[in-house]
């Protein structure tokens, strides 16, 4: 999916002299053709690096802050995070010289005293250097920006060390909107966003390997329900919004309750009871379920993990692992009960799964026992990757959903130059989300499915078999033809697909660490 960014007014003045304090801004100074809103926004999706530090978090100190303090190399600091500005310069409504005023240091106060509704994070999303932090040490020279070069050194940064599991938080509003933001080290952090009392008492559990980092704190007023989360995969940055029950400036984001700032060891995780949504049909034998839990709460689960369901059945006790997936691979096509606190299984009803049967004959409000997320794919394992094929068979597919979703996305760079999807299936009416697919292709010229049926009719145009070497080698590149090795391979589907899918990768000279195997 395409990022959107929020309507943003864009003039970001650091001047209390300039703009005013009602949003009625005017232009100081007539802009350039080609540097309206729009054109900023086309401009920080073209791909062209405007963080000037190859979209890498750093953390950045005052001394670092004040050495960048020039036209053609200019950041500024606004509440705790740091942002290379040297592009935005022509597109700003009040001109360079009052943008100026606040650069090389922290304009969080200037920034204030003018708009400080305007939604600065949407606008500069794409210039994020890092964060603010204090540091006693001397620094050396930094790297200066020229506006004609997008490839910048970032050894001469502070980089935080992987190993410090630390999590910061960090926080900003609009009238309507107040937004938390958590600074993680994590390839996926998981996050649990939990909301009780009066919608007031918030409690956010970000999960870093073996430790659990807790933020509870009582906020200043009433916030409405589902919230919506944003993890930054490039990053590890977890973003929170909310929408604010009565629209006003807060004094503050509100108190800390005892356990804030707490680590904990995760431990054993309980199963949580969520309640059905809604359960609709994808093909003649396959549900899409939508859960929520039974209170405020809402959990993202890292890619390519899965869930435990634990259900009784005939006096058993039942459990099968699923993988929660995006509820549609456009919004056009979302269920018309989905809510961003809606957990998404794709289940296939299989004559002798018990699980299956039970899943697929739930009803809205009735309850199911969900556990914790685990799951092995890192995604740093790709980062050197510009190709992702993926094999998948029959309900093989949920995985790939938000891997597909993923790659597509528009992060520090076009993630992937190619993404291939080889999809098995039994008969053309076995195939899952052929239209949202297919349209996909249509949409995204990165992305090609070739669907592959293995008991096809006489109507069937495509190809049909099972998978072999020749087929593989169609959609694969071969590992030893490639100069760069930039290909990865996920497969998902019954035993028998992925071992001869291993197999084959093996023959094409594959090493285990340039694919993944999802275990059913």
């Amino acid at each position: 999916m395409k990022e959107s960014l929020t309507p943003v007014r864009m003039a970001l003045t650091a001047s209390g002299g300039s703009g005013s304090a009602t949003g009625n801004l005017r232009n100081k100074v007539a802009l350039k053709p080609g540097h309206s809103l729009m054109d900023w926004v086309r401009l920080g999706h073209s791909g062209v690096d405007l963080t000037g530090v190859g979209g890498v978090l750093l953390d950045v100190t005052p001394e670092q802050l004040a050495a960048h303090s020039k036209k053609n190399d200019a950041w500024i600091a606004i509440r705790g995070r740091v942002y290379n500005v040297t592009h935005y310069m022509d597109f700003h409504p009040g001109g360079d010289a009052e943008l100026m005023r606040g650069i090389g240091k922290d304009g969080t106060s200037l920034f204030t005293q003018v708009h400080p509704w305007v939604n600065f994070e949407s606008l500069l999303q794409k210039c994020l250097v890092g964060r603010l932090v204090q540091s006693n040490r001397s620094t050396g020279a930094l790297p200066v920006l020229n506006k004609k070069t997008t490839t910048f050194i970032g050894k001469l940064f502070t980089k935080r060390d992987p190993q410090e599991k630390s999590v910061s938080m960090d926080w900003y509003q609009q009238l309507g909107t107040v937004t938390l933001q958590f600074f993680t080290l994590g390839d996926f952090p998981q996050t649990r966003v939990m909301l009780f009392t009066s919608h007031k008492d918030l409690t956010v559990h970000i999960k870093l390997g073996s430790l659990l980092h807790v933020t509870h704190l009582l906020l200043e007023d009433s916030v409405k329900w589902p919230c919506k989360v944003r993890t930054n995969c490039d990053t590890g940055m977890v973003e929170i919004y909310f929408t604010k029950a009565t629209p006003h400036m807060w004094h503050k984001l509100g108190s800390p309750v005892e356990d804030d700032g707490q680590k904990r060891d995760v431990g054993q995780e309980p199963y949580d009871p969520m309640e059905v949504v809604s359960v609709s049909s994808v093909t003649h034998n396959t549900k899409l379920i939508l859960l929520r839990h039974k209170h405020r709460i809402m959990d993202t689960i890292p890619i390519g993990y899965s869930v435990p369901v634990l259900a009784t059945i005939d006096g058993a006790e039942v459990i099968r692992s699923y993988t929660p997936m995006a509820a549609a691979l456009d919004e056009q096509f979302l269920p018309p009960d989905w809510s961003e606190d809606c957990l998404c299984l794709m289940v296939k009803q299989c004559s002798n799964g018990l699980m299956s049967r039970y899943l697929c004959d739930l009803k809205p409000e009735d309850v199911v026992n969900v556990g914790p997320a685990v799951g092995l794919l890192q995604l740093s394992v790709m980062d050197a990757t510009t190709r992702l094929c993926l094999l998948a068979a029959g309900s093989g597919l949920t995985p790939m959903v938000n891997l597909i979703l993923w790659a597509l996305s528009t992060g520090k760079k076009k993630r992937f130059q190619k993404v291939s999807l080889l999809f098995f299936n039994l008969t053309s009416r076995d195939i899952l989300w052929q239209d949202q697919l297919d349209r996909l292709a249509t949409t995204d010229t990165r992305f090609c499915v070739t669907h592959v049926l293995t008991a096809a009719d006489s109507e069937w145009s495509g190809q049909t078999g099972l998978l072999n070497l020749d087929m593989l080698q169609a959609v694969v590149p071969s590992f030893t033809e490639q100069k760069k090795h930039d290909t990865f391979v996920c497969i998902c589907g019954p035993d028998q697909f992925r071992e001869s899918s291993v197999r084959f990768l093996g023959e094409m000279g594959y090493p285990e660490e340039f694919y993944f195997v999802f275990q059913g």
